[in-house]
């Protein structure tokens, strides 16, 4: 049982020589990167240890985090309980369920899937909208036929020969995506896939993260029910917002399961001017029920994955076809 913090590279020779002296409850650290000033508490007694991971975007390193874990003897009870998963599957179920609704690709030695019959200008995270949840705070309730799994399992890339794709995960989170904010948007992106599948990265490197990869929203319009008709597309206006936001602050892991209360639900209610209800999470052993929003309950798949080195696709779509529509989609 754990909590999970990202740090950046700048602060793991600090973080390995302090490791040692971190045994007084309570103790704070501060350091500054780029003139921004940033806090991170530690509650327990000392530093477990540290990872350092580096994110993959499109085959190129993006940057280098460090992952500091801390101990946490206090479990509250009903995250445990939803730890557990409903369900056992296969990895296949991933590559069964979604190839009605793209490609799957052999990409630089991974199985990837590519969506089709998505908009110009399309990037994750657009269709659909967020509902606050006790268990898991933020959750991205998606509006796509394969939201069920590539929102909560895996990560997403960018590459400019096929476009946007999803790499299969095996751990399951109410969204994969760090956050920025400023006074009047909030911004957010897919996490990258990560290079190391037995450690956990929950915060990308501003500096490195390429524009395309954020979604910009007016902080009033957040509890639309369809971002896509509130996300800001006009090109100069949304690198001033991008270029200008700030970290929002930290996802944690408790007890293998995502915290995503970045956040401030006050924030949220004040600029909305609305009051933000959370909903109750129902687990559903069926993928195709999951994100089914009704009477301020929804349905989460939360099946745990096996990942299986045997399991391919049926079919694997020739790499080349994808490129072709990707330059397609570039020329227009």
């Amino acid at each position: 049982m754990s909590n999970i913090i990202v740090r950046r590279q700048a602060v793991a020779r600090r973080d390995a020589d302090n490791a040692s002296k971190a045994e007084q409850s309570g103790s704070r650290r501060v350091c500054r990167m780029k003139g921004d000033l940033f806090r991170r508490k530690i509650t327990m007694k000392r530093v477990l240890a540290h990872h350092a991971v580096r994110l993959m975007l499109g085959g190129v390193t993006a940057c280098l985090l460090t992952v500091v874990e801390i101990p946490n003897p206090i479990a509250p009870s009903s995250l445990v309980s939803e730890a557990r998963a409903a369900t056992t599957v296969s990895i296949s179920t991933f590559y069964e369920d979604l190839s009605s609704y793209g490609d799957w690709v052999s990409y630089h030695g991974a199985t990837v899937f590519v969506p089709v019959d998505v908009p110009d200008g399309w990037r994750p995270y657009t269709v659909g909208h967020w509902a606050y949840t006790e268990q898991y705070g933020w959750l991205w309730i998606s509006d796509e036929p394969f939201g069920w799994a590539t929102y909560h399992y895996g990560r997403w890339g960018y590459a400019d020969d096929i476009g946007w794709y999803w790499v299969p995960g095996t751990r399951w989170a109410p969204a994969w995506v760090s956050w920025r904010r400023d006074r009047e948007h909030v911004i957010w992106a897919p996490l990258p896939p990560r290079r190391d599948p037995d450690l956990i990265s929950i915060e990308i490197t501003f500096d490195t993260t390429p524009d395309y990869y954020w979604v910009v929203v007016p902080t009033r319009e957040f509890l639309v029910a369809d971002i896509s008709t509130v996300v800001i597309r006009d090109e100069p206006e949304f690198v001033r917002i991008v270029e200008a936001a700030e970290p929002a602050g930290d996802v944690t892991i408790q007890n293998n399961v995502v915290i995503n209360k970045v956040i401030d639900v006050d924030v949220i209610e004040k600029e909305t001017d609305q009051k933000v209800t959370a909903v109750k999470v129902s687990k559903t052993d069926a993928p195709e029920q999951s994100g089914k929003l009704e009477n301020d309950t929804v349905k989460v798949f939360q099946g745990e994955v096996k990942a299986d080195a045997d399991a391919k696709p049926a079919k694997l779509k020739d790499i080349e076809e994808v490129k072709q529509v990707q330059a397609g989609r570039k020329s227009k």
